[in-house]
C-alpha cells in the first residue's frame, strides 16, 4: 500500500469516525456494484480514482457513494473519478446511476448520496410512468431517481443521453438526471452536454426538489416536450 493511500485511509477514519463502516473500492471490492451489494444502512462506499464501466444501482440502501473528494476536496478528483455507463449488461437498463424504491411512500428519504463523481455514456433505463400506466419512456441517461430524495453533489453530469424511441417507446429524457416523484437536493454539479427529447440537463416529474450552485450549460434536446436545461411537470410534494 503506498504512502498516499495510506494517509487517505488514516483521513477516512478521521473524517468518518473509528466505528463507521467504509468500503473502499477497488482496494477492497473490484467494483462499484460489489461495495453497494455489501454495504449496509448508513455506510460509506468510498471509491478512489480510476475509471469504472459500470450501471449502479443503489437497490434502494441508504448509503452515501462517493469518491474521495469529499477527504481531499481536491476537484480534480472528480474527473479522475469516472462512472461510465456505456458498456451495460442489459440494454434498457443503462442509466450509469440507480436511485429507486418500489415503495411511493419513501420519498421523504434524503439518507441516499452520491458526491464527487464524473458520470457519462449513460443511454437510460427503459421505465413505465407510474402515472400513466402502459406509457413507456426512456429516461435518466446518467441519474435516475424514483420514490426518493437523494443528495447530488459536487458531480460532473456530461455526455450522457435519452433519445432513443426504439421498443415503442413514447418519449426519452432527462439525459443528464431524472427525478420522479421525490425532493433531490442537486447540488454543486456541472451537468453539460447532455441530451433528451425533453428534459435534456434534468426532468422533474410530479417532483420537488432543490437545484442550488450548479452549472448546466450546453445540453440539448426538447423535440417532444421541450426542456433543453429542465423539464419540470407537477410538483407533487
Amino acid at each position: 500500500m503506498n504512502k498516499t493511500i495510506l494517509f487517505l485511509l488514516c483521513m477516512i477514519t478521521v473524517s468518518f469516525g473509528a466505528n463507521a463502516t467504509r468500503l473502499l473500492v477497488p482496494q477492497q471490492y473490484s467494483s462499484i456494484q460489489a461495495a453497494i451489494n455489501a454495504a449496509s444502512v448508513h455506510d460509506t462506499v468510498l471509491v478512489f480514482p480510476g475509471i469504472y464501466y459500470e450501471n449502479i444501482n443503489f437497490r434502494a440502501k441508504e448509503i452515501v457513494l462517493a469518491s474521495t473528494y469529499i477527504l481531499t476536496r481536491d476537484t480534480t478528483t472528480i474527473d479522475a473519478t469516472v462512472i461510465n455507463g456505456s458498456q451495460p449488461i442489459i440494454p434498457d437498463s443503462a442509466s450509469c446511476v440507480i436511485i429507486a424504491s418500489k415503495i411511493p411512500g419513501t420519498a421523504l428519504d434524503t439518507s441516499a448520496a452520491i458526491i464527487g463523481f464524473k458520470i457519462t455514456g449513460g443511454t437510460g433505463t427503459k421505465w413505465e410512468d407510474e402515472h400513466n400506466p402502459g406509457a413507456v419512456y426512456r429516461e435518466g441517461g446518467g441519474i435516475l431517481v424514483q420514490y426518493l430524495s437523494p443528495r447530488i453533489l459536487h458531480n460532473h453530469i456530461t455526455n450522457n443521453y435519452a433519445i432513443d424511441l426504439s421498443g415503442s417507446m413514447v418519449s426519452a429524457g432527462g439525459g443528464a438526471i431524472r427525478c420522479g416523484d421525490g425532493n433531490p437536493l442537486i447540488r454543486n454539479n456541472v451537468i453539460d452536454n447532455n441530451q433528451g427529447r425533453y428534459g435534456a440537463g434534468i426532468v422533474f416529474n410530479f417532483s420537488g426538489g432543490v437545484v442550488m450552485n450548479n452549472l448546466i450549460a450546453h445540453n440539448s434536446g426538447g423535440q417532444d416536450y421541450g426542456g433543453s436545461g429542465i423539464w419540470a411537470y407537477v410538483n407533487g410534494k
